[in-house]
C-alpha cells in the first residue's frame, strides 16, 4: 500500500521524459528551418555579407542547443529508462503486493470462519453444560428420593420385624415348657375325672341292671333287654350318651376349625418370614458395607484403647447377646436362646427394634443368619386331639 505514490511518480517521469525530448526536437527542427528561410530570404535580396556574422553566431547558437538538447536527451533518456526500470520494479512490488494482499484477505476469511466456528462451538458447548446442569438437578433428585423410599423400606422393615418378633415371642409365651407341662397336667386332670366319670356311669349301669335282674327274675335274656330299653334309664342313659356325642362332634369341628386356621396362620407367617427373610438379603449387602465401614472407623479408633476396656467390652457384649429370661424383659423380652440374639437389642417394656451395632459387634449380619433358626426353633402347633382335649378340660361333661 505504501508504494502506490512511488508508482504514480514514476509513471509521471516517465511521461514527462519522453514528452521534453519531443519539445527539444521540435524546437531544434524549427531553428534550422528558420534559419533556412532567413538564408533563402537573404539569397533573394542579394546582401549576404552582412549577414555572416550574425549566421555564424545563429549556427553556434543553434549548434549549442542542439548539443544541449542531445544532452538533455541524453539525460531525459537517462531518466526515461531509470524511471522505467523503477516503474517495474514497482510493477513487481504491485503483484508482490498484490499476491500479499489476497493472501491476506484469505487469512482474515479463515480466521473469520474460524472464529465463527469457534463462538458455534462455544454456544453449543454452553448449552451442553445447561443440558447436563439440568440432568445434575434431575438424577441429584432422584437420588434424593431413592434414599427417602430406602429410608421408608427401612423404617417398614423395622416395623415388620418388630411385628413378627412380637408375634413369635407370643408364640414362644404361649409354647414355654411351663405352660406345656401346666396344660398336660391339666389335661391330665380331666382324663382322669373322665375316667372317673366313666366308671361311674358303668356302676350306675350295672347298678340299673343287677335292680332290673333282682325284679323280674330270671326270665331270660331278651325280656330283660327290652325291659332295660324301655326303661327311662335306658332312655336317659342314650340321651346322655347323644348329648355327650353332640359334644364330641361340636368340639371336633370347632378343634377342626381351629387347627385350620392355624395352619392358615402359620403358612402366612411362613410367607411373611420368607417375605423378611429376602428383605433381609437384599439389605444384607448395603448394611453389610455400612458395618465394614463402621467396623474399620472403630478399629480404627479401637487402637488406642487399653486392653481393659476392650476385655470390658467383650464381657459386656457376651452380656448383651445371652439369654436375658422372660423375667427381666417381661412381656416384651426377646426368646433367643445364649448366644443367638441379634445386634438389634430390645429396651423393657418398650419391644422396639435399634438399628446399628451393639458393643459387642452383633449386627444385620447376625439377625440374617440367626432369624431362620428362630423362628423355626418354636414349639410346633398343637394337634386337633389337645384342642380337643382342652375343650373338655374347659366343658367337662355333666354326670347323671
Amino acid at each position: 500500500m505504501a508504494g502506490r505514490p512511488g508508482s504514480s511518480n514514476a509513471e509521471a517521469a516517465g511521461a514527462v521524459g519522453p514528452t521534453d525530448e519531443a519539445r527539444g526536437q521540435a524546437e531544434s527542427s524549427q531553428k534550422i528551418e528558420d534559419l533556412m528561410e532567413m538564408v533563402k530570404k537573404l539569397q533573394k535580396v542579394g546582401s549576404l555579407e552582412p549577414r555572416v556574422e550574425v549566421l555564424i553566431n545563429r549556427i553556434n547558437e543553434v549548434q549549442q542547443a542542439k548539443k544541449k538538447a542531445s544532452e538533455e536527451l541524453g539525460d531525459a533518456r537517462t531518466v526515461w529508462e531509470t524511471l522505467q526500470k523503477e516503474l517495474d520494479s514497482l510493477s513487481g512490488e504491485k503483484v508482490r503486493l498484490k499476491e500479499i494482499l489476497s493472501k491476506k484477505q484469505e487469512t482474515l476469511r479463515v480466521l473469520r470462519l474460524h472464529c465463527q466456528d469457534k463462538e458455534n462451538e462455544a454456544q453449543r458447548k454452553q448449552t451442553m453444560l445447561q443440558e447436563c446442569k439440568e440432568r445434575i438437578s434431575a438424577l441429584n433428585s432422584q437420588i434424593e428420593q431413592e434414599k427417602n423410599k430406602q429410608r421408608q423400606l427401612r423404617l417398614d422393615f423395622e416395623e415388620q420385624l418388630e411385628d413378627l418378633m412380637g408375634q413369635y415371642k407370643d408364640l414362644w409365651e404361649f409354647h414355654k415348657p411351663e405352660r406345656l407341662a401346666l396344660e398336660i397336667s391339666t389335661l391330665d386332670s380331666g382324663k382322669e375325672q373322665l375316667l372317673k366319670e366313666e366308671k361311674l356311669v358303668e356302676a350306675k349301669l350295672e347298678d340299673v341292671k343287677h335292680r332290673l335282674c333282682s325284679q323280674f327274675g330270671a326270665k331270660g335274656h331278651t325280656i330283660n333287654e327290652g325291659l332295660f330299653l324301655r326303661s327311662p334309664e335306658a332312655a336317659a342313659v342314650v340321651h346322655l350318651f347323644e348329648e355327650e356325642n353332640r359334644k364330641a362332634q361340636e368340639l371336633l369341628e370347632a378343634a377342626a376349625q381351629r387347627q385350620e386356621q392355624l395352619q392358615q396362620k402359620c403358612q402366612q407367617l411362613q410367607q411373611k418370614r420368607q417375605r423378611l427373610k429376602e428383605e433381609l438379603e437384599k439389605l444384607g449387602v448395603q448394611v453389610l458395607a455400612q458395618a465394614q465401614s463402621k467396623q474399620e472407623e472403630e478399629a480404627g479408633l479401637g487402637e488406642a484403647v487399653s486392653p481393659g476396656i476392650q476385655c470390658r467390652e467383650q464381657r459386656a457384649c457376651e452380656r448383651s447377646c445371652g439369654w436375658e429370661g422372660t423375667s427381666e424383659d417381661g412381656p416384651q423380652g426377646r426368646a433367643f436362646p445364649m448366644g443367638h440374639i441379634p445386634g438389634k437389642s430390645a429396651e423393657a417394656g418398650s419391644g422396639r427394634v435399634r438399628r446399628g451395632r451393639t458393643h459387642g459387634g452383633c449386627g444385620h449380619r447376625d439377625l440374617m443368619r440367626l432369624l431362620p433358626q428362630t423362628l423355626t426353633s418354636h414349639r410346633p402347633i398343637p394337634s386337633p386331639l389337645e384342642s380337643v382335649r382342652r375343650k373338655t378340660k374347659s366343658h367337662p361333661p355333666s354326670s347323671t
